[in-house]
């Protein structure tokens, strides 16, 4: 309840102080609507050391090093959904870096260009099942408020 509250808060103020960038007009790339988003998440979770990023893929690796040491390309197996291992690139994240507290993982999307939803579905599972992450939230956007969605996973896939 409260992660939902903070994501509801952090939508208020997105649509408060960022409304032109929504409009499918404007068609903006969700990267950058992730952006403003996550600035104003991220100071919901300033009081307990958590920091949100954007398309973060790095993850601590407890078994061995490579060129950066102890962190690695974020993967995910999906090879249960008939593809393959594949690195990945959450949009939002809200986590304490160079550790596994992983708190939560957002796949946020427009309304106007949700073809891909069910993989996002796959991945927010796949984030909680292998990464360990507490949350997995799907987040659509829309041009109005009140026709955003927050759905929490784990979700049940077809």
């Amino acid at each position: 309840e409260q992660i939902e509250e903070k994501i509801k808060l952090t939508i208020d103020e997105l649509y408060e102080k960022d409304s032109e960038i929504i409009f499918k007009t404007y068609n903006l790339h969700e990267r950058s609507i992730a952006h403003r988003f996550a600035l104003y998440l991220e100071k919901h979770f300033n009081d307990q050391d958590y920091v949100v990023d954007i398309e973060y893929n790095r993850m601590l690796n407890d078994y061995g090093e490579d060129i950066i040491g102890n962190e690695i390309g974020k993967r995910l197996d999906f090879e249960k959904y008939g593809k393959e291992t594949s690195a990945v690139y959450p949009d939002v994240i809200v986590h304490k870096r160079n550790t596994t507290d992983n708190l939560l993982e957002i796949e946020m999307k427009m309304q106007w260009k949700n073809s891909k939803k069910e993989f996002d579905l796959i991945k927010i599972n796949e984030y909680i099942n292998q990464l360990s992450y507490q949350f997995g939230v799907y987040l659509e956007l829309a041009e109005t408020r009140n026709d955003c969605q927050i759905k929490f996973g784990p979700f049940e896939i077809n």
